[in-house]
């Protein structure tokens, strides 16, 4: 038996990291026209920081797969673990440059939780298969279950611990829980309102890119990003939610909207603030979006 719909989601998942890096003008972030407001990687540094993790995607569906009968806790120590192995080849390709630690760990999860329910659900791998909105949802509702106990079992007895990750260092002073917290929450901003807002203005057919622009800018109206606040503060964070809700407001598009995204970048590179975490949660928006059609 093939296992062609293992290789499809695969596919899907390099996309999704493709397109968020390809997605142009973004402000302060790393694009096809200029590298944001970060000196240490580019454009490139992306492309093949994405290529190195893409023959991980497949593993963690077939760990996902595989491990149907066992605990979701057993599944996801696998998955972590695997998960391990493709940061080490990230950082190799990319000189020890964090292009996509965060956005690894997510896709782990959502990957491995994609696995485990079609093996649930009985689904033939050497077919295609089109998601419903419905199976999204599902999919994250499994991730809840594979991370159930990350928080209490990765931020425990952080006070006494000698070298924090800035993950660690957000939590202890602002209780902020990232892509741990998206995962053990079954990624509510993704299911509750990124794929929402993409498929409202996707029925306006508008273009495909300049409504990528839109959600990125929607999602930094609201997510708690833990680069903007490791960059800036809570307060320049607050600014930005601010000023992306401003120009959201504006519904602006062609020309307009690229300029304006233009003009954003500008600002936010000489603030020297990238909202990465946004950036983030549209690759794995985009990847839904990949499996239900939408784009």
């Amino acid at each position: 038996m093939t296992r062609k719909l293992i290789d499809n989601i695969s596919h899907a998942a390099l996309k999704s990291l493709l397109y968020e890096v390809s997605l142009s003008p973004k402000p302060g972030l790393v694009d096809r026209f200029d590298n944001g407001a970060h000196d240490d990687m580019t454009f490139q540094t992306f492309i093949d920081s994405a290529l190195s993790l893409a023959p991980f995607f497949e593993s963690y569906l077939t760990i996902g797969f595989d491990t149907v009968d066992q605990s979701p806790q057993k599944a996801f120590q696998q998955l972590r673990q695997t998960g391990i192995a493709a940061e080490k080849a990230m950082f190799i390709v990319t000189k020890g440059i964090n292009t996509h630690k965060g956005v690894n760990f997510s896709l782990a999860v959502i990957l491995g939780a994609t696995g485990r329910w079609l093996a649930q659900n009985k689904i033939s791998l050497d077919e295609d298969y089109r998601f419903s909105p419905e199976d999204s949802l599902a999919i994250c509702q499994v991730t809840t279950e594979l991370c159930s106990e990350i928080l209490a079992m990765d931020l425990k007895n952080l006070a006494t611990k000698k070298h924090l990750s800035y993950g660690e260092r957000l939590y202890l002073d602002y209780g902020i829980t990232g892509p741990r917290g998206e995962a053990s929450a079954g990624f509510p901003t993704v299911i509750r309102k990124a794929l929402p807002f993409l498929r409202h203005e996707m029925k306006q057919r508008g273009p495909k890119e300049e409504v990528q622009l839109k959600l990125l800018l929607y999602l930094m109206t609201f997510v708690e990003d833990g680069n903007l606040i490791h960059r800036g503060g809570i307060e320049a964070w607050q600014k930005v939610k601010k000023e992306a809700a401003q120009l959201l407001k504006q519904n602006l598009s062609g020309t307009s909207l690229n300029n304006a995204m233009s003009d954003y970048n500008s600002i936010l590179v000489s603030r020297h603030l990238s909202p990465g975490g946004s950036a983030d949660l549209l690759a794995l928006t985009l990847l839904f979006a990949f499996l239900e059609e939408l784009i």
